[in-house]
């Protein structure tokens, strides 16, 4: 069992009916590069929203924890935007 720590973006586009709809989410190496690809994204206009989450979990054995949020960027589904 290997514990392995995941930065995670997880982008968000506008959908149909104004809601929002959860795009490919995207791994990152570090907190720093997550953070600096959620930034991009946003400076970019692809998206609406970012949450940028860190994750311990075991993929060999399928073990997740609950996501830590670290930064909110943008309207993001339960967030202030």
């Amino acid at each position: 069992m290997a514990i392995e720590t995941l930065y995670i973006c997880q982008p968000y586009a506008n959908g149909k009916k104004g809601g929002l709809k959860p795009q490919p989410p995207i791994s990152c190496k570090t907190e720093q590069q997550a953070l600096q690809r959620a930034q991009r994204m946003m400076d970019g206009g692809s998206v609406a929203g970012i949450d940028v989450v860190r994750q311990s979990a075991d993929p060999e054995m399928g073990d997740y924890e609950e996501p830590v949020y670290l930064h909110r960027l943008g309207t993001v589904p339960g967030g202030d935007g």
